[in-house]
């Protein structure tokens, strides 16, 4: 693979380099949303003329089919990028030795703290993790402000989260074991079960458990609100612990 395509590959994306060199395609393992993703990739495509062979996870097995297949072929890698939608998995794959560092020009203008100290990846997108709820089924004064007031009894078998062991809802929850310690953060977890959360597959069944009023509320992504919103006028968002 020439130099110059994981240079504008990395541009578009958060990117690790990982495999073995091609003149004219590049192969893209990705966790982020084909229906984002795909489209860059496509337009890459047309301005490069250079052919992009990608594998995308399933909305159920967000960021883990993708990287077990990396792990899987780590002596013989079919993949140049990794284009993932979070950083947890990027650092288990360097802490396995699948990943390489890389650098250019444009890499450089990334600030630091949007990337990996010695450049096993980059990170080129934000959102956020917010409370999406349904307006026919509660009112924004009931909401709760915070994550922890997810185990009150008033909000009992009405809130949900995405399987933790999957995509963005991993990196959440370690950022609260993090933030809470472990004890207060497994606590919290035994009490989200007593209160009956529903652990829904990914953000995107939140997403339509919601819409469809099913839940009054659950964690999800800013992407999967916005998606929810063009297509509903029942659905709003909150962002969770702004209190000083």
């Amino acid at each position: 693979m020439k130099p110059f395509i994981v240079n504008l590959i990395l541009i578009a994306m958060t990117g690790l380099s990982v495999c073995t060199p091609s003149s004219d395609e590049v192969v893209v393992y990705c966790t982020v949303d084909q229906v984002f993703s795909e489209p860059i990739l496509r337009d890459f495509e047309k301005e490069t003329g250079i052919t992009v062979r990608a594998v995308f996870d399933t909305e159920e097995t967000k960021s883990t089919g993708v990287m077990n297949r990396l792990i899987a072929e780590k002596d013989n890698s079919q993949c140049d990028v990794f284009w993932s939608g979070d950083p947890v998995r990027n650092g288990l794959l360097q802490s396995r030795g699948i990943t390489y560092p890389y650098q250019s020009l444009q890499t450089e203008l990334i600030p630091a703290h949007f990337k990996e100290n010695s450049n096993h990846w980059i990170g080129l997108s934000a959102r956020a993790r917010v409370l999406m709820y349904n307006k026919n089924r509660i009112s924004p004064d009931s909401l709760p402000l915070s994550i922890l007031a997810l185990t009150e009894a008033r909000y009992k078998g009405q809130s949900g989260i995405a399987n933790p062991l999957f995509g963005t809802t991993t990196f959440h929850m370690a950022a609260l074991f993090t933030v809470l310690g472990n004890t207060k953060a497994e606590q919290w977890m035994d009490d989200l079960k007593k209160n009956q959360v529903t652990i829904a597959t990914s953000n995107g069944d939140i997403k339509k458990r919601v819409m469809n009023g099913e839940l009054a509320f659950g964690l999800t992504d800013t992407d999967d609100v916005f998606e929810a919103m063009k297509e509903s006028n029942d659905v709003d968002y909150i962002f969770l612990d702004q209190q000083k």
